[in-house]
């Protein structure tokens, strides 16, 4: 799909909820990125005017530690990508990497935070989404303390199962906290 028929497709899932000039409103801050696998959206401690939505492919999120990848997140389509440290103009606390060629809606964070201001319509919407992502960041957080690797693991099979098919187990492994030969071993159960 070429990226003017990606935009407006977008744009007809948002019509519902937002007036048509809200949408006019938006438009000049979006437009369609397509990057092969392995591109690097962003790196650990850069900053970023952008946040995208992914529209096909898959993403991870990911820090160094002592030299080691550190995965934080996978996105994969409808669902957001970047640090939310860049909403507030911070430097990035992760590495974002593209997992398979990718087609994605890149949002110009300068200009959608001063429609903000103007058109509440946008507030909302992006507030909304915020909200939304801060939810499953805690939900992760959450897990991630107060679950065993079997009940983190069975969750997000439960919960995200396009992971196991689209992303190596290595990641998999780092995300869930565990290492590679625990993650076979519970998969093996």
């Amino acid at each position: 799909m070429e990226g003017h028929a990606i935009i407006e497709a977008f744009f007809q899932q948002l019509e519902p909820s937002l007036s048509v000039k809200a949408v006019n409103a938006i438009r000049p801050f979006i437009r369609a990125q397509t990057f092969p696998k392995k591109h690097i959206l962003m790196r650990e401690g850069q900053h970023s005017n952008a946040m995208y939505l992914m529209v096909s492919g898959a993403a991870r999120g990911y820090y160094l530690s002592d030299g080691t990848e550190v995965h934080t997140w996978f996105s994969f389509e409808n669902e957001l990508v970047g640090s939310l440290r860049n909403f507030l103009e911070a430097p990035s606390r992760e590495t974002i990497e593209l997992l398979e060629d990718s087609t994605l809606l890149e949002f110009n964070l300068r200009g959608i935070k001063l429609l903000m201001g103007e058109n509440l319509e946008v507030a909302n919407l992006v507030n909304a989404s915020l909200a939304t992502h801060a939810m499953e960041l805690e939900d992760r957080l959450f897990d991630t303390h107060l679950r065993s690797a079997q009940e983190r693991y069975e969750t997000h099979l439960e919960d995200q199962p396009e992971v196991f098919q689209r992303v190596p187990l290595t990641y998999i492994a780092s995300y869930l906290g565990i290492s590679r030969e625990t993650l076979s071993r519970l998969r093996a159960k």
